[in-house]
């Protein structure tokens, strides 16, 4: 039977969602990313890492976690105002209905609540069909961006920034 996306909530995450995005993650990640994605690891620690440096969005079907994403502060004191998006994710029944597109809306009005100058994001090396798809929202690949926690056994991703008004 296929989704109803239209049934799809997208709420805050908190840190007893863990579990459920960690796993939502590894099954989003089963069928699209090349077996040496970070993602197919992922923990309820390191989604709890990041939700103490951040934030994150689950999209419920009913209480099943069908996607999620995160958006946590650059590690780096000298990176002051940048935010990273990670780990976005859709299981395969909920792709193609928006349900991404709405995740990465709750990103954009979290930026501007904590008065971020630039989100950026990375895009694994061989899923360069991304970069078009992130330019929906204004990133723009920045080939002089590093990712601040690349994977090590991978190639370096494609680094997406976009830069946002700074209002007083």
């Amino acid at each position: 039977m296929p989704a109803d996306a239209a049934m799809v909530q997208i709420r805050r995450a908190t840190p007893a969602d863990a579990e459920a995005i960690a796993r939502m993650v590894r099954q989003a990640w089963a069928d699209r990313v090349a077996p040496d994605s970070s993602g197919h690891q992922e923990t309820a620690e390191r989604v709890r890492a990041d939700l103490g440096r951040g934030y994150a969005w689950v999209a419920l079907d009913g209480e099943a976690v069908v996607g999620s994403v995160r958006l946590v502060r650059h590690p780096d004191p000298q990176e002051r105002g940048v935010w990273e998006v990670r780990k976005l994710g859709v299981l395969p029944q909920y792709r193609g209905q928006g349900v991404a597109h709405r995740l990465m809306e709750a990103v954009g009005r979290q930026a501007f609540e904590v008065r971020a100058r630039e989100l950026r994001l990375a895009v694994r090396y061989d899923q360069p069909r991304l970069l078009e798809w992130y330019t929906q929202f204004g990133f723009v690949h920045d080939p002089s961006l590093r990712y601040s926690s690349p994977n090590p056994s991978t190639p370096p991703p494609f680094v997406m920034r976009r830069a946002l008004e700074v209002r007083s």
